[in-house]
């Protein structure tokens, strides 16, 4: 069978003869791309996971099978930022709320991950393959690494948020650097050159590694984004400098680079909003190019004539694919036992674990530079490269299919009582975008429902003029909403009233959320609220977002919420803390939350805040001064202020007049207003409860005057 297979590759060659490997880098570009296209669609089309058809074709166009490409410098590096980007990704789309919550599980799963595969794997080299004493740990070392190779299947079925995903990405880096530190001991055992010098430089390297990566690099990135707004190409190609200069710290500091690839991820999470367009151009050309080469690149490595080059080999390449296989299993079944997740949990981290590729290569190319192994071990590391990659795509696709099919079920969209449907009236050309980013900010991923742009002019001698104005800036929004992959809906109308309109029109198409720009109009006591924002949100019903954003949402170091009082009692209040805690998990370093006692504590319940540590959680026993508001005058800072409609009861002066107060007195103070949608429309009595509506006034009135006096007193007071 081995000789028939080699008759055929000669053959090919011959046929082929002076023409492989390609040297023309167009041709060799034109065939891998074409590779990238065909190969997952007809593995899809018979029931295999498309990263398998990727990287069976490495192994066909590799040097060791038709030899058609070689693996030359422009080649490798592709492939090499294809490893970096499935680790960088894998940082940058980690839930950050859902890690902190397992972060310990991480550190079990990662030493269980490490342990078991290492423990096992030394007996085996050590009294069955009888490898000396330093050759059977560096080889059952590399039992201990996977590589996240079945990443983009996670991605794809939509179930990187899930727990049990999440404590597999914290335990790759646990289980990989400690392995890659052990290969750096070993190392310098072989060439006697350990020393307290070696663990001196090791320490202090990866610790400043980790100081600047998850400390000062986001410092450093929201001054970028800042100065840079707008400037799209320039920032994705910072991200990129970010991920090679990080994973080159790495390399300085001893460890491989995929761990500053990681780190990199970590460090850019709170700053690159996960709804936003940067977001989705990183993602989308990791995923369509960079990856890709990657696993092309993998599968080169692979000889298929090892497998019929004699017993020998094929039992040694599978007792090591066995073991690797067995020990991953047996951590991911014990870490699942431990933590009582459910079957298709377990068998998502044994996959995710499953796959041994870019550290398992490292380990092994060390241990052979430095004369601890030879070329069968190469052989037999290669052939278990295979397998595993294999085992870890069949097995991740089908719990992950089955993971999202019952995470749907779970989705936070079957607490809303109607679909989400997003409507954002422009008025001013000038904060459309922002306004366009702050409705996918608080968007459900998960939802289908389309985003409706509502450009309004009122009906006079000048509609025409103005409607067709209007055209131009709506196709721009189209743009920036298809960019990320979302449904838009350009809705265009004239009427008699701009606010009626709008309510007209939220009606007509079932709208849930209200995402408006934040005005002011001059009289004589100074400036106030919008008047239009104001009766916009005394006849509706439906939540109703008013922002003033004064920079981009990547460029904000913290975020204070403020809670009316009783605003845990809105029938809606659990739909609003969800979308509240969107907007928290993807903008914001530091998030401080003040509010009630009792207010607190339901949006911690509502958000799933187990531990109580996602956020500096401020509770206030009165809103009258706002004293505690004064240590956050940074323009670096974003208010998200819960309020609500007057006549309900959450409805508090102090906190309906934050807004204005905060316009008035900070000309750069960036914040958004959000109104709970109303059990039952306002719009409906809003003529017949006009009574109920002036006692308010009257109210808010009296409570001014109150607060007015009470500073006058206090003011003469300290003067005395």
């Amino acid at each position: 069978m081995g000789e028939a297979i080699q008759n055929f590759i000669d053959w090919v060659k011959y046929f082929l003869k002076g023409q492989i490997p390609f040297t023309n880098p167009v041709l060799i570009l034109s065939v891998v791309l074409i590779i990238i296209l065909f190969a997952p669609l007809i593995f899809k089309r018979i029931k295999i996971p498309g990263i398998i058809g990727l990287i069976l074709a490495g192994v066909i166009i590799g040097p060791n099978t038709f030899h058609l490409i070689d693996k030359t410098t422009s080649f490798e590096l592709f492939s090499k930022t294809g490893l970096l980007y499935i680790m960088f990704l894998a940082g940058l789309e980690i839930d950050m709320q859902e890690f902190r919550q397992n972060r310990s599980k991480s550190f079990v799963f990662g030493a269980l991950t490490f342990f078991i595969p290492i423990i096992i794997g030394y007996f085996v080299c050590m009294y069955v393959f009888h490898f000396p004493f330093w050759a059977s740990v560096l080889l059952a070392s590399m039992f201990s690494t996977h590589t996240l190779l079945s990443y983009p299947i996670v991605s794809s079925m939509g179930v990187v948020k899930n727990r049990a995903v999440q404590l597999t990405f914290g335990g790759t880096i646990i289980t990989d650097t400690a392995v890659l530190i052990l290969l750096g001991i070993i190392t310098n055992v072989v060439k006697n050159e350990l020393s307290p010098m070696f663990w001196l430089k090791t320490i202090l390297l990866l610790a400043t590694l980790i100081l600047g990566c998850l400390y000062i690099l986001p410092i450093v990135t929201r001054w970028f984004f800042r100065n840079m707004e707008g400037q799209g190409g320039s920032q994705y190609i910072y991200v990129l400098a970010v991920v090679f200069l990080s994973a080159f710290a790495a390399e300085v500091a001893g460890v491989e680079p995929i761990i500053g690839a990681f780190l990199a991820g970590l460090a850019l999470n709170r700053v690159i909003p996960h709804n936003s367009v940067l977001m989705n151009r990183v993602v989308f050309i990791g995923n369509t190019l960079f990856i890709p080469f990657f696993l092309i690149s993998a599968g080169m490595l692979v000889d298929i004539k090892l497998f019929f080059s004699g017993s020998g080999a094929l039992i040694f390449a599978g007792v090591l694919s066995g073991v690797a296989l067995i020990t991953k299993y047996f951590a991911a079944k014990i870490t699942g036992w431990i933590y009582k997740l459910s079957k298709n949990e377990t068998r998502i981290i044994f996959g995710l674990s499953a796959s041994h590729a870019a550290a398992t290569l490292a380990v092994i190319k060390v241990g052979y530079d430095i004369g601890l192994f030879d070329k069968n071990v190469i052989n037999g590391t290669i052939i278990l490269i295979l397998i595993t990659c294999l085992v870890s795509s069949f097995v991740t696709e089908r719990a992950a299919r089955k993971l999202a099919i019952a995470e749907k079920d779970k989705d936070d969209t079957k607490t809303e009582k109607r679909p989400e449907r997003i409507l954002v009236p422009i008025t001013n050309p000038d904060n459309v975008s922002r306004l366009i980013e702050l409705a996918l900010l608080i968007k459900n991923q998960r939802s289908h429902e389309a985003l409706f742009p509502l450009s309004i002019v009122e009906d006079d001698s000048n509609a025409s003029i103005n409607l067709h104005g209007s055209k131009k800036m709506l196709e721009g929004i189209v743009d920036q909403i298809t960019a990320l992959d979302k449904k838009v809906e350009i809705l265009r109308k004239v009427d008699l009233n701009i606010i009626d309109g709008i309510v007209r029109t939220a009606k007509a198409y079932a709208i849930s959320d209200i995402v408006l720009g934040y005005q002011t109009t001059p009289n004589s006591s100074g400036w106030v609220f919008g008047s239009k924002a104001e009766q916009l949100v005394s006849k509706t019903d439906q939540l109703v977002v008013v922002s003033k954003i004064l920079q981009p949402f990547n460029s904000f170091k913290n975020v204070i919420v403020v809670f009316t009082p009783n605003a845990e009692l809105e029938k809606n209040f659990k739909r609003t803390c969800l979308k509240i805690n969107r907007i928290l998990k993807q903008v914001g370093n530091s998030i401080f939350v003040y509010g009630e006692q009792k207010t607190i504590g339901q949006f911690q319940i509502n958000i799933n805040d187990k531990t109580f540590d996602m956020y500096k959680y401020m509770p206030v026993e009165s809103f009258e001064e706002m004293s505690f508001l004064d240590n956050h005058h940074n323009n670096d800072e974003l208010y998200v202020i819960l309020s609500s409609r007057k006549q309900t009861v959450s409805h508090d002066y102090h906190i309906d007049n934050l807004p204005k107060e905060l316009h008035k007195s900070f000309e750069y103070c960036s914040f958004m207003v959000m109104y709970p949608e109303s059990v039952e429309s306002l719009s409906g009595n809003q003529y017949n409860d006009v009574s109920s509506v002036t006692v308010q006034e009257n109210l808010d009135k009296i409570i001014k005057v109150k607060d007015k006096i009470t500073g006058i007193f206090k003011k003469d007071n300290t003067e005395k």
